[in-house]
């Protein structure tokens, strides 16, 4: 076995053995030309193989790093982060962050047809996908129409769920807003991504079966979104 495949499968070893995990940087080109006793451009092929494995990412001036596993996120009319999960093969899990009821700010207050300093409902979550951190996401509901909210969901743990024990059977997206940027030191710690990782936001808002503003929401995630279009009528 030629000198650069060695070093690309010990590599490979120690990330499936989860000695190193998503979002760790790689030892330096120095430091492996001397772990291996070889020049750097045998290093270099090394970790070429294991970027076109898609199993680490290199950045100019940033190092390399063990990329995290991409699950596309399809943009559909419901969406349901658990059951498009599940429906993978994949396991999901959310983790409440903050769970209150504060001032609605202009913006947040626009979206769901309320006046600015009405009190609303605050979701923050982290995202799961099998144990790794996938995702944020912050979610206001109008406390006057929810008053129970709070209550209803620490017990049911899911948006949905408590929606429907408060009479919301359904609710489908009207509208969502895509873009990208850099993540916040704190984003970069609750995703266990390096900082050079652009995270795509969504900002969006769900309606119910009237048409009524029901949820308005901001979601960022280091994975790709998947949109799928409708065939020929």
């Amino acid at each position: 076995m030629t000198l650069w495949r060695e070093i690309s499968h010990s590599l490979e070893r120690r990330i499936l053995s989860r000695e190193l995990t998503p979002g760790d940087k790689l030892p330096t080109e120095f430091e492996l030309s001397r772990e291996f006793m070889v020049n750097r451009h045998t290093v270099r092929r090394a970790l070429s193989d294991l970027q076109e494995k898609g199993i680490v990412e290199s950045t100019q001036g940033r190092g390399s790093y063990v990329r995290r596993p991409s699950t596309p996120m399809r943009l559909n009319r419901r969406p349901r982060f658990t059951e498009a999960v599940r429906e993978r093969g994949r396991t999901p899990k959310t983790e409440t962050l903050k769970l209150a009821v504060r001032p609605a700010d202009a913006k947040v207050a626009a979206r769901l047809g309320l006046r600015a300093g009405e009190p609303v409902i605050y979701l923050e979550r982290r995202r799961f996908i099998d144990g790794e951190p996938t995702g944020l996401s912050q979610h206001h509901l109008s406390h006057a129409r929810f008053p129970t909210f709070v209550e209803t969901y620490r017990a049911r743990g899911t948006i949905t769920q408590s929606l429907i024990d408060l009479g919301v059977p359904d609710y489908t997206r009207s509208v969502t807003w895509i873009a990208a940027r850099l993540p916040t030191g704190h984003e970069a710690s609750l995703l266990r991504i390096p900082r050079h990782v652009p995270l795509l936001v969504q900002r969006y808002v769900n309606i119910d079966g009237l048409g009524r503003p029901l949820e308005y929401g901001v979601s960022r995630a280091a994975n790709e979104v998947e949109i799928d279009f409708p065939g020929p009528a």
